[in-house]
């Protein structure tokens, strides 16, 4: 069993409701990886309640949780460990994320850090899926033709680190996990006319897209983005 420290700050930039400190406990074995994280918002006195549910928050955004992810998970993180380059700088600039990763007593500020905070957040999604305080991702697509229905949906989860496509409820891929985020710049990077979307199960013909919340948005009318976007994740699977 080998022990881990993760320690992550936002810089002295980070204005509050946003600023906010990780840290993550980690038993590390073969098979699974044990954690325990938590996760503290910073100078949140110096604004009213009022500006913090402004910002889309809750008043207490504090998370203290522990639990144990697979063997997926324990591979991921051996996985960044080995392309770490260790450094120790003795001070940081005030844009500068503060980084401390830990092991057996040696603490160092890794130098790829875009790729450690891919970690934490990934990581941050993972912890909330296991406990329940967030639903695993799930995006239905349904294409429309005069001649058939085809109902698309997108099933991703952090905890499992799974990305997978159905049509009419069969699986017809299962993608590498690292092109979700790809994926989830894609979908989310249109205009979305919330007042145009539905709830109603779609019936035009076109390609129809529901996000988890039950509004279903039309392509073209309700969701504007370049349509290949979308359709480029599912024209190999008609």
């Amino acid at each position: 069993m080998k022990l881990y420290r993760i320690r992550f700050q936002t810089s002295e930039l980070q204005p509050p409701p946003y600023a906010h400190a990780i840290e993550i406990k980690i038993e590390l074995s073969k098979e699974k990886l044990k954690y325990e994280f938590e996760l503290s918002y910073l100078d949140r006195d110096q604004l009213t309640e009022e500006e913090i549910l402004e910002e889309g928050f809750s008043i207490d955004d504090s998370l203290h949780l522990r639990g144990a992810l697979g063997q997926n998970w324990a591979n991921n993180f051996e996985n960044i460990l080995r392309k770490t380059e260790k450094t120790f700088p003795t001070e940081l600039q005030e844009s500068e994320d503060f980084w401390e990763i830990m092991f057996e007593k040696e603490a160092f500020y890794p130098k790829n850090v875009k790729q450690w905070k891919s970690f934490i957040e990934e990581f941050h999604q993972a912890v909330l899926e296991q406990n329940t305080l967030e639903r695993p991702l799930e995006i239905q697509v349904w294409r429309i033709d005069p001649s058939q229905t085809v109902k698309y949906k997108f099933l991703g989860s952090f905890e499992k680190r799974e990305f997978k496509l159905t049509a009419n409820n069969r699986v017809v891929e299962n993608f590498d996990f690292s092109k979700l985020n790809s994926f989830l710049k894609d979908y989310y990077s249109g205009d979305f006319i919330t007042e145009k979307a539905f709830e109603s199960l779609p019936k035009k013909q076109g390609i129809h897209l529901e996000f988890g919340d039950g509004m279903w948005y039309l392509l073209g009318e309700a969701l504007f983005v370049k349509p290949s976007k979308i359709t480029s994740w599912i024209e190999s699977h008609p």
